[in-house]
């Protein structure tokens, strides 16, 4: 069929009304792509004429890295993708805003589900069409400078297609909004709150939680959108670039393909019911069914009132009077000023009071659930018997990485290795937990905290237990003491391979930095792992470390094992290598100790800051006019300095900070013709005096002058 009615010549006819658009299209796309491609290549060939590849083989990699970077897995691509899905969808369909041309439009004899498709799919025309051309351009210039291969090219299919669905996401979103409403800046506003709605209210959900909850824990599980594909594609377009393989970035990427294509699918499905069903003497108006307006109102004025409020709260100081009252205002007003858009007349303010009254209840009924914790939020620590299993991580520092010798977080590695089925000792805690402040802790530690359901179900969780209480320090035993808890957190114990791949070690006592054969890695994991059988918290709460096992892998992975005293196997493995050496130095090594007393406590008192944060109150409180340092030269002076000093380079993190004295640091420095096989490459090394040890003579010779 020719006719000029014909699917094909209303194609056409559509595509002349739109040729700015396609210009607009072209220039993004060569911008995004071409343009963005000729800068990485440029950066690499520069890179390599300075030297930085020292194989050809590494320049050839770069070349095709930079390739995939600019044309497959883009991560700046996303404001290009919503910019041609508002200027397509907007441009394509804004007759509807005009009411003649709407009449216009009515009038030609032109079925009206064809009108829509035709408008449609010439949207997906004008995408596809710069798209395909802007890569195929791209890639021909990737192959005249040898930087395309197969592998390219796949990752170049995958993100083409992670894009194409990403659009129509956008795309499909901004077509839905056009149908709801009359007017550009309504349909914008719309399309926004579409794209953003939920990912607000979970940014809202976690400001509330954290504001009013206790136990509010993002640790393990966080609160994130389900249905938001901007949030998939901010959150996944970075983590896909950086696998290694295309296998890798096809089973990353494909869940996310098929979670947009139902989305697109929905939301288009959505939108053509609505042009189906939208009147015609909507064009001009805020929406196009007032049918929906006072939902519409609801659903929107609540949580911005409430978000309003929790900025208050935040600017406050967690004023909670003020905080709901200005929710409650915030509903008040954003009602009013939501009828009066709907109309574009003030006197409409008052309209509809009944749903602006919903939206003032339900304003109300959010702040008091968060606020009074009705549905007993911090109150919840699980039944034993619906228990399988826990994971936990204390406020202390592990290093965890995968098979490709890259980091991975704490809270990934042991919510993956660790389950603690003996969940009893950790329960008491918990409710323990809930009887006892913070403020009344002598050394209080945060827990977080994975429980595991029978059904399946995972709830993460924080609390504070104090350290310095014993009946913790039972219950921390039959934790900590456990090989699940040791799995958990230490990566030696489940990573045998990797300490057959290790390329230096090194053993220090804070002073001393002695090299250990690499060869002997796999020796020196048996033997520690051995010393770990004995590990638990009074273990660790009573003994400080004698020295560190810094340990380094492939890729500039770097592990670091506490030894202590009691640890007889590990220390018996250094004294064979002769790498063992005392915490305590010796001080015919020494040549001088620089003691420099801060004199904090002539500062002001910070009686309001929480127990946990007056660890900071000797830095707050730092005078230069009050700081004295004295240098000691005299070995019956350093006989009495050294035992009661410890480095500042070994962890102590399982003590209460307390134990050492902040007011003083001490800078000691070595002979330089002694022996002792202290670290050459630092000129000397800090230390911190044990609280309460401090000798008489040092107090006086750097005490402050009268």
């Amino acid at each position: 069929m020719t006719s000029r009615n014909s699917f094909w010549a209303s194609s056409v006819e559509n595509h002349k009304r739109r040729i700015w658009v396609w210009i607009v299209a072209v220039l993004a796309q060569i911008a995004a792509y071409v343009g963005v491609l000729t800068v990485y290549l440029s950066r690499v060939r520069m890179w390599n004429a300075e030297g930085a590849y020292r194989k050809a083989e590494e320049y050839q990699k770069a070349l095709y890295q930079a390739t995939q970077d600019a044309l497959g897995f883009q991560d700046n691509l996303l404001p290009i993708l919503i910019g041609l899905a508002i200027i397509i969808g907007m441009q394509g369909y804004s007759y509807l805003y005009d009411q003649k041309k709407v009449d216009m439009y009515h009038s030609v004899p032109v079925d009206k589900n064809r009108r829509f498709m035709v408008i449609y799919l010439n949207g997906i025309i004008i995408y596809l069409t710069t798209t395909l051309a802007s890569l195929l351009t791209g890639v021909v210039l990737a192959a005249v400078q040898r930087a395309v291969n197969d592998e390219v090219m796949a990752v170049i299919g995958l993100g083409f297609l992670w894009n194409l669905l990403m659009f129509l996401v956008l795309y499909h979103t901004v077509i839905l909004s056009v149908m709801l409403t009359g007017n550009r800046f309504i349909t914008l506003f719309v399309a926004g709150t579409f794209a953003l709605y939920e990912m607000m209210l979970y940014v809202l959900l976690n400001t509330l939680q954290y504001a009013f909850f206790e136990t509010k824990d993002g640790f393990y599980i966080s609160n994130e959108p389900r249905l938001s594909a901007l949030t998939d594609y901010v959150g996944k377009t970075w983590e896909i670039k950086q696998l290694t393989s295309v296998q890798e970035m096809a089973q990353e990427a494909l869940p996310f393909y098929g979670k947009w294509f139902l989305i697109a699918v929905l939301s288009l499905t959505v939108a053509w019911l609505c042009y189906r069903r939208r009147p015609s003497e909507a064009a001009g108006k805020s929406m196009a069914f007032p049918s929906i307006e006072s939902a519409v109102k609801v659903i929107i004025v609540i949580p911005a009132a409430v978000g309003l409020g929790m900025w208050v709260y935040s600017a406050g100081h967690g004023n909670t009077t003020l905080t709901l009252t200005t929710m409650i205002a915030g509903g008040v007003i954003g009602s009013a000023a939501m009828e009066v858009i709907y109309d574009f007349d003030l006197k409409s303010m008052f309209k509809h009071l009944v749903s602006s009254g919903v939206a003032v209840a339900g304003i109300a009924i959010v702040f008091f659930i968060f606020q009074a914790d009705l549905l007993g939020y911090d109150k919840y620590v699980p039944l034993q018997s619906k228990l399988e299993s826990v994971a936990l991580t204390l406020d202390t520092y592990h290093e965890f990485w995968n098979a490709d010798f890259q980091y991975i977080s704490t809270a990934e590695a042991t919510k993956e290795r660790m389950k603690i089925v003996d969940v009893e000792p950790l329960l008491i805690l918990a409710e323990k937990a809930q009887r006892e402040k913070v403020e009344d802790m002598t050394d209080p530690r945060e827990i977080h905290v994975l429980y595991r359901l029978n059904s399946g179900r995972e709830v993460g969780r924080s609390f504070y237990m104090d350290f310095d209480n014993p009946v913790n320090e039972e219950l921390l035993n039959k934790i900590i003491g456990t090989e699940e808890y040791r799995a958990g957190t230490y990566q030696i114990v489940t990573d045998e391979d990797s300490f057959e791949m290790v390329q230096s070690m090194t053993y220090s006592n804070g002073a001393t930095e002695v090299a250990l054969p690499a060869e002997d890695g796999a020796a020196l994991r048996e033997a520690y792992m051995k010393d770990l059988e004995q590990f638990d918290f009074t273990l660790a709460r009573n003994m400080r470390p004698c020295g560190v096992l810094r340990v380094q892998f492939p890729n500039w992975m770097n592990y670091s094992l506490d030894v202590y005293e009691s640890f007889e196997n590990t220390i018996a493995y250094l004294q064979s290598a002769e790498a063992y050496y005392p915490v305590m130095l010796d001080p015919e090594d020494i040549d001088s100790i620089t003691v420099t007393n801060y004199h904090s406590d002539l500062g002001e008192e910070y009686e309001d800051m929480p127990v946990y944060d007056t660890r900071n109150a000797a830095s707050f409180a730092y005078n230069e006019s009050r700081v004295v340092s004295e240098t000691f030269y005299e070995q019956e002076e350093f006989e009495m300095i050294l035992p009661v000093i410890y480095p500042n380079s070994l962890s102590a993190h399982w003590h209460n900070y307390k134990e050492v004295d902040d007011d003083y640091d001490i800078y000691i420095t070595f002979k330089k013709d002694t022996a002792y096989p202290y670290n050459r490459s630092n000129y000397g090394f800090n230390y911190k005096f044990y609280t309460d040890q401090v000798p008489g003579f040092v107090t006086e010779a750097t005490a402050l002058d009268d």
